[in-house]
């Protein structure tokens, strides 16, 4: 059987040969220590970034300053509240909408004009498919009705056959 393979030898137009085992330098051993030393340098400067903002934040409010924009929000409520005084009255946040002056709605008067809906055509029933007209719709009687259904005589063929498998359609069970 034929399989397609990658291209393993290159020839260029002066002349050069450059043979290919398969491996790019991804899966050497080097390849695989710069890769996991780039993806490992990257997660250590986010998580260097990370504490080391935590830390800065953190002194600049003991130190009495505004924390700046770029560790600010790393510092939960609580932290934020001694400087900033839109933090310190979180219930501020929670109680927009005062539900206690607010009125009920009124109310149910039986006795109340009823809003307005839609009323059908006069003479319109849901019987009638066709609602524009004051008599029912005549359609003429079907030229074949089903035929009267009777039982074959007998009893039921088994449900079950001889080895309990049931009815199948697999031409290997039979």
């Amino acid at each position: 059987m034929a399989v397609i393979q990658e291209r393993q030898t290159f020839v260029t137009s002066d002349g050069q040969v450059f043979v290919e085992n398969g491996h790019s330098f991804w899966w050497t051993r080097e390849g695989q220590i710069v890769r996991w030393s780039i993806f490992f340098g990257i997660f250590f400067l986010f998580l260097a970034y990370m504490i080391i903002g935590y830390w800065h934040a953190k002194r600049r409010i003991n130190k009495g300053l505004k924390p700046l924009g770029y560790h600010r929000w790393l510092l939960n409520r609580q932290q934020r509240a001694r400087y900033d005084p839109a933090y310190q009255n979180p219930s501020v946040y929670y109680n927009q909408y005062d539900m206690q002056a607010n009125m009920p709605p009124p109310m149910y008067n039986p006795n109340a004009q009823m809003p307005p809906v839609y009323q059908p055509p006069a003479g319109a029933t849901k019987v009638d498919p066709s609602q524009w007209r004051a008599e029912p719709t005549r359609r003429p009687a079907e030229s074949d009705p089903a035929p009267d259904y009777t039982a074959p005589p007998g009893p039921p063929p088994a449900a079950l056959r001889p080895d309990n498998t049931g009815a199948s359609n697999n031409p290997y069970l039979r």
